[in-house]
Formats: structure tokens, C-alpha cells, sequence
């Protein structure tokens, strides 16, 4: 037995273990339900404790010739089970017993699991009473990787009598087997909703594993593999809620595809990476073309393996085991949003694809490709029909969040009935489709100055030149004298280093001692020459009523 960290388990390795001709592995059980941090923890600390026990039970057997000395490890080892065994029966009990392996073999492999009353264990006053019998389960590790439950009715006679138990794996056959052991623990279950924390962002794409996960089976063994009917529930309620969709599979691609499409559900997924790449690298190919951020995706696989993948190499990204997703729809995570852009979602991504394939004919001439899509910017005061758009860019936004404020839905109410500001809901179309709902921004007219107290812009419209629309509407809708300066309420944050990037390109500048960056309107010029600008509310002397076009 040795540990090859090849295989991610959640100790960090996996135990692999060859059974020469009788062999079996074995150990005394105990029930004690302790959180995963807690038990590994006592693991490493026996770890560094056993060999000092070995060498003592070495040399005071030397010294007495006495041979109980000659197991002490195993003696305080077992006492020390039989200890948290006992202390287990006040405690939450096991869900079921998992074991998790991983068979190098190109042959299956059928192994004994055993559950049975420590012999010599009991005492004499209840050595009459009649004992549960053995749990005896035959399992089949087929070549590569497996999981096998057993259920807590299966094995509670035996851990609930109050006796302490053994724990033994056992080959069938006298064959030698070579095995690598994931994971072999009494487990709870624990729901999707308690693994994540209600403080953590909020998902905006949901990408799927495929065989075992989104349908039954796996493909290259069966072409008609048949969806998981629950799965089929959890796409629509995420489109539904503005929740993108995509897949991270090691799979033949042109067969995946196939399947998803005779399955109807092919158009719900954004950029599916099937391949045979790692999936985390997947998933960040995924991000990279989505343009968000890591920690708002969840992954979705059957196998163990593939999520401590992930989990290890993306550390922001919510990995869900397929057995679990039955939670996600009640979970705070999931909710989505229920704006009437929510379900246009995919629509606005997969018109951004059609853009981005149309740019790359331009080559580096990126200003050029603007200037084709024939952009049209509106910019109306905010109505009450805008609330729940609004909420999500006030909510959501990070690149673009030039304040870097966030609020809470109840905190961006007394804001929207304050006429001492202004308010403006920014929206976008181009010759490819419209971007929707995609800006909002306080503003105030303070004499000769135009400040933005607060501006949020979706990252859907990222590079576009909008922000410089915005301003220069600002800037030319505003009657009277023209303003001399334009202040920005900008606050860097960890992630709005684009909305910084954007002032600083625009030539704004500090305005010491006050925060925030300004434009001197006097120097600096905001034309944007090929994105119209109008407006299409009619508000009494609202600015923004004014019709312009650049």
C-alpha cells in the first residue's frame, strides 16, 4: 500500500493498494460523524504518532518480552476507535458508507465489503445475547473509476448494537489485485444550498458534464443514452432566470452534439467545450468567452474526480455532485432573476457570437467593425417598468461598476424616488440584434459640472464605446451653457479595472482633494462619431427627451 497523488481525493492522494494471494485490508470501524476538515486532521496527527508508537512497543517489548508490547500502535488505535464509536452514539448517525475507487486494470474486479462485530470484543455478560449478524455487500470495480453507496438501513444493526465493529475489504478469488482507494468513509449527506454560502456571487452560468450527469449512461457505449428527466427541468428554469448554460465533457464531439440535438436541448448551451482537454481549462475557455467571472459559475459532474479537478484548480468556481442537483432550484444561488431580459439572456450571448465571428474579417481594424454594426444608443429616464432590470445591473455589475457600489434591492428604492437626480436606463441595438436593458446612471446637474454619482454598464456592451456616448449625450443634451467638466464618482476596486481603463482613455484625471476622476470639457472632446444617440422618453424638460444623434 502506498499513496499515489496522481489521483485528487480529498486526503490529497489516492491509497493504492495491491492484494497479494489472500490478502485483505481491514480496520476497526467507528460511526463518529466529524466534519471533513476535523477528521483529516486526526488522520495526519495518528500518521505522525504511530511510527513513535511503533519504536516504543519495539523496545519495550525488547526490554519485558512481553508481546502485547509488540502491537501497541494497534492496541491505542483500537481503543481510540472504540472510543469515538461510543462517543458516536449521542452524535448524528451515518447517511451511508461510500467507497470510491479507481481500478488501473483493463479487467473488472469483484471485491468483498464486510461489516461484522470485532471478534473478542464482546463481553461475557453479553456474549449470550444474540448479536447482529454480518453485513456482507459484493461489489464490482470496473476498469477506471467507480462509486459504490451502501445505505445506512444496510449496516446499522451492525454499527447502532453499541459493540465495536470491524470494517474489511476483501478480493475474490485468489487472484493479486491492484486497486486505488479514493474514498472508503461513513458519510452525511449535505445538500447543494449548505455547501454554498448565501454570501457567495450569485450564479450566472450552470456548465454540465454529459454521460452519467445530463443523460443516463455513456454515449460511446450507447448512442440512445435518454436524459435525466430532471435534468430537463433544471435547463429551462435556469434559461428561464438569465442563468447561462454550457458543458464541459470529455466526449467525442461530433456524437455529443448529435445527441443533444435529437434531444432538443442543443440550443440552451453557450461555447460547449467536448473534448478531452481537462475541464477546468474548459471551464475557463468557457469564461473567457462569456466574460464573467469565475466565481459566479457552478459545474455540474457524477465524478468525484473531475470536481476535485475543478475545485482545485478553480477554487471560485461551485462544484456540484449530478447526485445533488435536485436542491439547486430553492437554492439562493440559482435564483437568477425574473426581469423580462432574464429569457433573452442566451439570446443577446449568442448574438455577441455572430459579432465576434463578423470582427475577425476585420482583422486589427476594430474600430472599423464598429463603425459597420450601424450602434444606436438610447438613453431614457428611468420608468417604474425598469425596477427589476435595474435591481440586477445595480446588483450584478462588476467590471463596468464605476463606483463600485453595490445595492440591495431595498437600498436602490429611496434612490429611484429622489427627483433631486436624475436617473437614466441605458439601452442598445446594433444591425446583429439588440443588446436590451444594459446601463444605469445617477446623475446630477451642479452649475457648470455634470456629476455621475453612480454608473453600472453590462460587460454585454464591453468595448463598444458606450460609456463615451453616454457622456458626450450628457454633455450636448444638457441646455443652457455648456457644462465645463464631467466628474466621474470612480472607486477602484479588484475587479472595475475596465471602467479605469475607460476614464483613463477618455483623458480623465484626478481631481484632488476630492475622490472621483474629472474631464475638463474645455480641453477634451466626447464625440463619438459612429453610434447614434437618442432618446425616447418625452419627460417635461428631462435632458434626456432631447433628440441627438453623433
Amino acid at each position: 500500500m502506498y499513496r499515489n497523488r496522481r489521483f485528487p481525493s480529498a486526503r490529497g492522494y489516492g491509497a493504492e493498494v495491491k492484494f497479494k494471494k489472500w490478502g485483505k485490508i481491514e480496520a476497526r470501524g467507528n460511526t463518529l460523524m466529524l466534519p471533513a476538515g476535523a477528521a483529516l486532521l486526526a488522520e495526519r496527527v495518528i500518521s505522525l504518532i504511530a511510527p513513535l508508537a511503533n519504536t516504543t512497543g519495539e523496545l519495550m517489548y525488547r526490554l519485558t518480552r512481553d508481546i502485547r508490547w509488540s502491537y501497541f500502535e494497534h492496541a491505542i488505535l483500537e481503543r481510540f476507535a472504540r472510543w469515538l464509536h461510543q462517543k458516536s452514539r449521542t452524535e448524528s448517525k451515518p447517511d451511508l458508507f461510500l467507497l470510491e475507487v479507481y481500478n488501473p486494470t483493463d479487467a473488472p474486479i469483484r471485491m468483498q465489503l464486510n461489516m461484522a462485530i470485532a471478534g473478542g470484543a464482546v463481553s461475557k455478560q453479553t456474549q449470550f445475547v444474540q448479536l447482529p449478524p454480518p453485513f456482507r455487500a459484493s461489489v464490482m470495480l470496473s476498469p477506471g473509476y467507480s462509486r459504490h453507496e451502501f445505505g445506512h438501513e444496510q449496516f446499522s444493526a451492525i454499527t447502532g448494537c453499541g459493540h465495536p465493529f470491524d470494517i474489511a475489504i476483501i478480493p475474490d478469488g485468489e487472484n493479486a489485485s491492484r486497486v486505488v482507494f479514493l474514498t472508503a468513509d461513513f458519510v452525511v449527506h449535505r445538500n447543494a444550498e449548505s455547501k454554498l454560502s448565501s454570501s457567495s456571487p450569485k450564479i450566472k452560468c450552470v456548465v454540465w458534464d454529459l454521460d452519467n450527469t445530463m443523460w443516463n449512461g455513456i454515449l460511446l457505449e450507447n448512442e440512445t443514452v435518454a436524459l435525466r428527466p430532471e435534468v430537463f427541468e433544471l435547463l429551462r428554469a435556469f434559461d428561464e432566470r438569465g442563468i447561462l448554460l454550457s458543458i464541459a465533457s470529455k466526449n467525442d464531439e461530433a456524437s455529443a452534439w448529435r445527441r443533444l440535438e435529437e434531444l432538443g436541448i442543443a440550443d440552451y448551451f453557450l461555447y460547449p467545450q467536448i473534448n478531452w482537454l481537462p475541464k477546468s481549462e474548459n471551464i475557463k475557455i468557457i469564461a473567457e468567452q462569456l466574460n464573467i467571472g469565475l466565481d459566479t459559475f457552478a459545474f455540474v459532474d457524477d465524478n468525484p474526480f473531475e470536481l476535485e479537478e475543478v475545485s482545485r484548480v478553480l477554487g471560485g468556481v461551485a462544484c456540484i455532485n449530478a447526485a445533488d442537483i435536485d436542491g439547486l432550484l430553492s437554492n439562493p444561488r440559482y435564483q437568477g432573476t425574473s426581469s423580462g431580459e432574464a429569457k433573452k439572456r442566451s439570446q443577446f450571448y449568442r448574438e455577441e457570437f455572430v459579432r465576434k465571428k463578423s470582427a475577425a474579417k476585420f482583422g486589427s481594424d476594430y474600430l472599423g467593425f464598429l463603425a459597420t454594426c450601424d450602434i444606436k444608443l438610447y438613453v431614457d429616464a428611468y420608468a417604474a417598468d425598469d425596477l427589476d432590470r435595474v435591481s440586477e445591473l445595480v446588483q450584478r455589475t462588476n467590471q463596468l461598476n464605476f463606483s463600485g457600489r453595490k445595492y440591495a434591492r431595498n437600498e436602490i428604492l429611496p434612490i429611484l424616488a429622489d427627483d433631486e437626480v436624475k436617473k437614466y436606463v441605458l439601452r442598445c441595438t446594433d444591425n446583429f440584434g439588440s443588446y436590451g436593458a444594459v446601463g444605469f446612471a445617477i446623475v446630477r446637474f451642479v452649475e457648470h459640472e455634470i456629476r455621475i454619482e453612480d454608473f453600472m454598464l453590462s460587460c454585454r456592451v464591453q468595448g463598444r464605446f458606450i460609456e463615451q456616448a453616454f457622456f458626450s449625450y450628457l454633455v450636448s443634451s444638457e441646455s443652457g451653457e455648456k457644462p465645463e467638466s464631467l466628474w466621474v464618482n470612480f472607486e477602484p476596486t479588484s475587479r472595475n479595472v475596465p471602467a479605469q481603463q475607460v476614464l483613463e482613455s477618455l483623458r480623465f484625471g484626478p481631481c484632488l482633494p476630492s475622490k472621483g476622476l474629472s474631464l475638463d470639457l474645455n480641453v477634451h472632446s466626447l464625440d463619438c462619431t459612429f453610434i447614434s444617440v437618442a432618446s425616447s422618453s418625452a419627460s417635461q424638460g428631462d435632458p434626456s427627451a432631447i433628440q441627438a444623434t453623433r
